[in-house]
């Protein structure tokens, strides 16, 4: 089993920070072997972002994603240089108050005014991370909420924890709407 997982977005928007906590947290006690990597343009902040996380039960010889299997779009530039690599059977979620697309096999959250309701607009990256975590198997939320609490000070550790059950929620309560207890997704074996 192997799951090829992408994320895109801008700089400042936390795509790395949510990649890097993914792929701590992911399948914690289940024995399998995570590479994270990550590649910006120039810019500090604004500039296209891309972090990517290989999930495997055997060595990963090979860390790129060529295809996702699982794709995270937090804004439309990302979206759209990243959307036609996705596998056919693919899980995708995007931020749907920066991103447009008709289709509906997407899974939405509107992250980015979850984040500003709570006045923290910087926690877009936290709310998606809590909504990928109900989509994707073998994620726990509670070790991903342990990686939040190690990696932030705990001036910002709270926000950033409430940011992660809201969008955890919201997606519980998509799935209920769409009549689903977990997302249909394909993982195949695949070579390097």
């Amino acid at each position: 089993m192997r799951i090829n997982i992408r994320f895109a977005g801008a700089g400042g928007q936390g795509v790395i920070l949510a990649s890097v906590l993914l792929a701590k947290g992911y399948g914690l006690g289940e024995n399998y072997n995570i590479a994270q990597t990550q590649s910006y343009g120039p810019e500090a902040r604004g500039g296209a972002c891309k972090a990517e996380v290989v999930v495997s039960d055997e060595e990963i010889d090979y860390m790129k994603v060529d295809t996702a299997d699982v794709f995270i779009a937090l804004n439309q530039v990302g979206y759209d240089k990243y959307a036609d690599e996705v596998s056919k059977d693919g899980l995708v979620l995007i931020n749907s108050t920066l991103v447009e697309t008709d289709n509906p096999d997407h899974y939405r959250i509107p992250a980015t005014e979850i984040a500003e309701e709570m006045g923290k607009p910087f926690v877009i990256n936290i709310v998606t991370l809590g909504a990928l975590t109900r989509l994707l198997p073998k994620v726990h939320a509670p070790a991903i909420e342990a990686e939040i609490q190690k990696n932030f000070a705990a001036s910002i550790a709270g926000p950033n924890l409430d940011a992660f059950e809201k969008g955890y929620a919201y997606m519980s309560q998509l799935l209920i709407e769409r009549k689903e207890t977990q997302p249909a997704m394909r993982l195949v074996k695949k070579s390097a």
